[in-house]
């Protein structure tokens, strides 16, 4: 009776282009363990990895208006028992059986004008469009997946919903890159680790500040760098742009430890890369981040710079600290596994549809 089920998933965002809402879409698809169809861009058509699902295309981005029109037409076309939305952008006007992934509410918590390039007219035009979609989604889902406890509780207290409405699905964490560690060259200079995008909630001001005192390295690796200039120059900081996974895991291999500053996150996906990959993590006490690297990471006040410098400083010169945090944070990441994830999801699918 359930393979019968037909289940369709929004996998607009599929790829790492899309960063961790791609990563997220990629590892669920790859690791459920029955049939679904696919919603689409069209330029994964030819993507090995999907060959062996029925799919549907989708040219309009899911944050456009089109796109709802779009949506709407291809779910009236495919008629899916449900509809797994990976992200909040859901047809305002489609009524079927469905659950959403929410991800996380920062835009609900950063949206001032420093938050954006837009005018400020399209700005407020896009974040009312988001409010409202992000209402509509949980307000109208079967079930609402999250990544995290911490965000279970500030939906279900946000929008007054019942927490056992919303669902927890760790992500998991499987850097595909093979790392080497350097011999010599640019990666030979010790040097600090960032990897995220640079908008303002991301608080990476107070890395560079650190690191400008510190007068040591800092590489940022980020897919899209629209905010670099808004960003403090500093003679230390160094921007990589969009680096493959073979690139990214040599770069945590190699580096003194990875810093993540963000002062609201929905899952810390990168931390736990690193951890992957034996650097020590230092992250800011905020948000999920605790909740998902526990005693694996080295917390710091995300808003105190000097809090920051002493705990980068405690990392570099005690080597018994540094080497816990590579232990730890080993044994961490073996907490969390897209297969698990996506078996998890798999059964809100077959909840939902009983």
């Amino acid at each position: 009776m359930e393979s019968m089920k037909k289940i369709c998933i929004d996998a607009r965002m599929w790829g790492i282009k899309h960063t961790g809402i791609g990563r997220y879409v990629e590892n669920l698809v790859d690791n459920l363990p029955g049939e679904v169809i696919l919603i689409v861009p069209p330029d994964q058509k030819n993507e090995p990895k999907l060959a062996r699902f029925k799919k549907y295309y989708a040219k309009y981005h899911p944050y456009s208006v089109l796109a709802q029109l779009e949506m709407l037409i291809l779910l009236i076309k495919i008629k899916p028992d449900l509809v797994h939305f990976s992200h909040f952008s859901v047809p305002i006007l489609w009524r079927g059986k469905f659950v959403v992934t929410i991800h996380d509410l920062i835009k609900h918590y950063s949206a001032d004008l420093s938050s954006t390039t837009r005018n400020p007219l399209a700005y407020l035009i896009k974040l009312i469009g988001y409010r409202i979609s992000v209402w509509n989604a949980v307000t109208f889902a079967k079930t609402i997946i999250v990544p995290a406890n911490y965000w279970k509780k500030e939906i279900s207290r946000k929008f007054n919903i019942n927490s056992v409405k919303i669902s927890v699905t760790y992500e998991g964490v499987f850097l595909k890159g093979s790392p080497f560690k350097a011999e010599g060259g640019p990666l030979l200079t010790p040097y600090l680790m960032y990897v995220g995008n640079l908008y303002p909630h991301k608080n990476i001001p107070i890395l560079i500040e650190a690191v400008e005192r510190l007068k040591i390295h800092l590489k940022i690796a980020c897919a899209r760098n629209v905010f670099e200039n808004r960003l403090p120059k500093s003679e230390y900081t160094q921007y990589l742009g969009m680096v493959s996974d073979d690139e990214l895991a040599t770069l945590y291999k190699n580096a003194l430890c990875f810093v993540f500053p963000s002062k609201i996150e929905g899952f810390g996906l990168t931390g736990l890369e690193a951890m992957s990959q034996c650097c020590p993590v230092i992250a800011a006490n905020a948000s999920c981040l605790p909740e998902i690297y526990g005693d694996a990471a080295l917390y710091f006040d995300p808003n105190n710079v000097n809090d920051l410098v002493s705990k980068i400083q405690s990392v570099l010169s005690d080597k018994n600290l540094m080497k816990s945090l590579v232990t730890k944070g080993k044994l961490q990441v073996k907490k969390y596994s897209w297969a698990t994830m996506a078996n998890q999801t798999w059964e809100i699918y077959q909840n939902v549809l009983r």
